[in-house]
């Protein structure tokens, strides 16, 4: 039984990681209808920042944590200046992601020269002693802190889409960006918004999954491709239904993992993926973009 309970609480942690990444796939492209696959490479900015100011000591606590959030937006930014020609002409879809993939590939590739693409340290910012659960159940407080950290970040960005003006401004944005333009907004300023806020949740998703894996330079391709396959298995119209997705993810790479074959535990998901896709092409929430 604790095996079990051990396997769910693992699984649906790692799966409100890919459910964070999924998330920041959903902010930019409600907003502007832009694919990022740069998110997986703005974990990584996220991991190394902590890397680089949190656990080398180089810098103060406090400042380290501002650089874990700082770093992903100035990278996010820099690719949002590359791809805002294409978003303003209204270029087909597959510009935008060549060119966010592009922009990923040159932030792995400064990373993996400053790295030699090698593992680059980072610890458990919440220690390592096991939390018991309920008397029965040990988990790292690394996991729990996914947990609260997901719980947190996507109640707080539904709020913010929902009850205040800004956000409301960002949803209007995404449904019509020349009729936003008309009543006022300005829709580059809101866009580079969009990107930030996004990069922020890429960058945390790093930080807190850096420990689990290895990291690496090169991390940032299985974070992208769980954290898009989220995105698409709970849709991409509401920002909950990414960690939902995330979620789903998660357990079923978990279980398959723990139960029958941990090195093919991966593959599971992509027949589910398909499934998805032929019967609920919308995702699971089923809701159109907002």
């Amino acid at each position: 039984m604790e095996y079990f309970l051990l396997t769910l609480v693992t699984g649906i942690s790692m799966g409100c990681t890919f459910g964070l990444v999924g998330l920041a796939f959903t902010a930019i492209f409600n907003a502007s209808r832009v694919i990022n696959f740069a998110n997986g490479d703005l974990a990584v900015v996220g991991a190394f920042a902590a890397s680089l100011f949190v656990f080398s000591g180089k810098a103060h606590p406090v400042i380290g944590f501002l650089a874990v959030l700082a770093l992903p937006v100035v990278a996010g930014l820099l690719i949002n200046w590359l791809v805002e020609p294409s978003v303003k002409r209204k270029a087909p879809i597959i510009n935008s992601i060549l060119i966010t993939m592009g922009g990923g590939l040159i932030i792995v590739g400064l990373i993996g020269i400053y790295t030699n693409f090698s593992y680059f340290n980072t610890g458990y910012v919440f220690g390592t002693k096991p939390l018991l659960l309920g008397g029965i159940l040990r988990i790292s407080p690394q996991y729990a802190a996914i947990l609260v950290v997901t719980a947190a970040l996507s109640l707080a960005y539904w709020l913010f889409l929902n009850k205040t003006a800004l956000g409301l401004a960002l949803r209007a944005l995404g449904i019509n960006a020349d009729m936003a333009s008309l009543v006022g907004i300005n829709t580059m300023t809101y866009r580079m918004l969009t990107w930030a806020s996004s990069s922020i949740i890429s960058g945390i998703a790093g930080f807190l999954i850096a420990p689990l894996i290895v990291p690496t330079a090169l991390m940032g391709l299985p974070v992208v491709v769980n954290g898009f396959i989220a995105a698409v298995i709970g849709g991409f119209g509401h920002p909950l239904a990414a960690v939902t997705g995330g979620i789903i993810l998660g357990l079923l790479i978990q279980f398959f993992s723990a139960y029958v074959h941990g090195g093919m535990a991966q593959l599971v998901v992509f027949p589910v993926l398909l499934v998805v896709l032929v019967f609920r092409p919308t995702g699971i929430w089923g809701l159109k973009l907002q």
